[in-house]
């Protein structure tokens, strides 16, 4: 297995900082995320380690060797690119093949290893057949035991599931990942959907800009954003805008002043917030709760009326828009089969105040 390396590498092209003095370190048998929007550079970065492009500054190791000047058929690396690229007149067979022949491995092992990849992807009987012959996910299959094959040790994932429906998607995750972890191969998984990365990745990266915003854990990542970006990029959150209008730091407080003149009470940061502070609240939708009859204006900390702008119901779950605190504030009702609210209703709701995330405005 392969511990990848990136320290302080950035790629211009022109102007543009495709990828801007990018560090971090991927683990020995990680299935890794690098998830940001278009344009953002994650490509970019996937391509670099690859060795398709070169760094204009910084270091690549693999195990702590600089890989810099190794080319990328010297480099072992297996790639599925968002568009398969498979050969359209080669049978599968042949396609899964076709980087063991250029290696000059001989006939009867490409015949061995081929079975045996074709075996891990579950598609042994399709190896008379020709891309256009098979659906999108069995060509994905194809692609990514092509890549497999060779034995490679780092596997590098291009946007692999963009070109399926999303049934299809759901599936073929729970493939990639099994296969990842039963093979355990160093693997790189460039996305720009927040739910993939999430399912799947034992961490992410970030990214914005050419920039890494935050890395860790999809929980950490999620329920602890480093910043405004992270936490409006993924998933979905609640923005309230005001300024410090108390610090209770005895019972580990703050309070906010929103700009609709409400107080909102937050978990006290010690990071160094200030009186009269400009700051953006951040309230994930699934925190906010609807109240009950018995409860409604009854006093206590971040208890809110609001009006239910819009309703929409999916069976396991219902999302409220409520308008609130000066915004359109989102609810995510995880128990729904009880609701008794409709469009139009005056409601309370409440959140609590270790669920609210603070960023400095500036």
């Amino acid at each position: 297995m392969v511990e990848v390396t990136l320290e302080n590498v950035s790629k211009y092209f022109g102007q543009v900082r495709a990828a801007d003095d990018i560090s971090l370190k991927v683990r020995e048998g990680e299935l890794f995320f690098l998830l940001g929007p278009s344009g953002c550079g994650k490509t970019t970065t996937l391509r670099l380690v690859a060795g398709f492009y070169k760094p204009d500054k910084g270091k690549i190791y693999f195990n702590g060797e600089v890989i810099n000047d190794i080319p990328p058929n010297k480099r072992n690396v297996g790639m599925v690119f968002q568009n398969y690229a498979l050969w359209p007149h080669m049978t599968v067979y042949d396609n899964i093949v076709y980087g063991l022949k250029v290696r000059g491995i001989s006939s009867s092992l490409r015949v061995k290893k081929a079975k045996e990849v074709l075996r891990v992807v579950k598609m042994e009987e399709y190896t008379t057949r020709y891309p256009n012959q098979l659906s999108g996910g069995q060509q994905q299959r194809i692609a990514l035991a092509r890549a497999l094959v060779i034995e490679p040790h780092v596997l590098l994932l291009d946007e692999p599931l963009s070109n399926l429906d999303a049934k299809l998607r759901l599936e073929t995750r729970e493939e990639i990942k099994r296969i990842q972890k039963d093979l355990k191969i160093t693997t790189i998984y460039v996305t720009h959907d927040q739910s993939e990365a999430l399912s799947m990745a034992d961490r992410i990266a970030i990214m914005n800009e050419g920039r890494i915003e935050q890395v860790g854990g999809p929980r950490e990542i999620y329920s602890s954003p480093a910043n405004r970006f992270v936490a409006g990029f993924i998933g979905e959150t609640n923005f309230l805008t005001g300024k410090v209008e108390e610090l209770q730091e005895a019972q580990g407080l703050l309070i906010v002043k929103t700009r609709s003149g409400e107080e909102v009470y937050a978990k006290f940061y010690k990071q160094g917030l200030s009186l009269s502070e400009e700051v953006m609240c951040s309230i994930r939708p699934e925190d906010v709760r609807i109240l009950d009859e018995a409860t409604k204006g009854g006093g206590g900390r971040n208890i809110f009326e609001a009006k239910i702008q819009s309703l929409s119901y999916y069976g396991y779950i219902e999302h409220y828009l409520l308008s609130a605190l000066g915004v359109e504030l989102k609810v995510t009702n995880t128990n729904p089969r009880d609701t008794r609210y409709k469009e139009g209703d005056s409601v309370f709701f409440t959140f609590d105040p270790g669920d609210v995330d603070l960023f400095p405005l500036k």
